[in-house]
């Protein structure tokens, strides 16, 4: 399983089987405003990082049926946010990974670590992305996506 993080680190220590580094990775990662930016995008192998996850169902879908883009989720947002803003930012995610799901779109997850102690484990990474009601397998792929985009 793979993770992208802003700092260095020995992967085999925390479980997994490499890091990226945030530096290293900007050239395939791209931010947009919401999924219908993203949509215009939809035929380049890349990571798109959403500043908002309002979901469009055409948009998705017109996603899904490429399997070009994948949704990078930032899950730093969620690991530090607290209270009604980290609920809404949890229930936006699991309304959006349930359209993924139904349309077949790419995800990923990422904690962008600021700090060697940051760093989580694949398992604490997959048990945070259940939250958004994925189950361990979904969890899993979606964990070593980030290797089939970045490798």
């Amino acid at each position: 399983m793979f993770d992208l993080i802003k700092c260095s680190a020995i992967p085999a220590e925390f479980g997994f089987s490499k890091f990226f580094l945030l530096e290293n990775s900007k050239s395939k990662i791209m931010k947009f405003a919401d999924v219908v930016e993203a949509s215009n995008s939809k035929n380049k192998k890349m990571l798109a990082v959403l500043e908002d996850y309002k979901f469009d169902d055409g948009a998705i879908k017109l996603i899904g049926e490429k399997k070009k883009l994948c949704f990078l989720i930032d899950l730093s947002r969620i690991i530090e946010g607290y209270g009604i803003r980290r609920s809404i930012d949890i229930s936006k995610l699991r309304s959006f990974l349930k359209l993924c799901n139904k349309h077949g779109a790419v995800y990923t997850f990422a904690t962008f670590a600021e700090k060697k102690e940051e760093i989580r484990s694949p398992q604490e990474l997959m048990h945070i992305s259940m939250l958004f009601d994925i189950n361990k397998g979904q969890a899993k792929f979606a964990l070593r996506m980030l290797g089939e985009y970045l490798g």
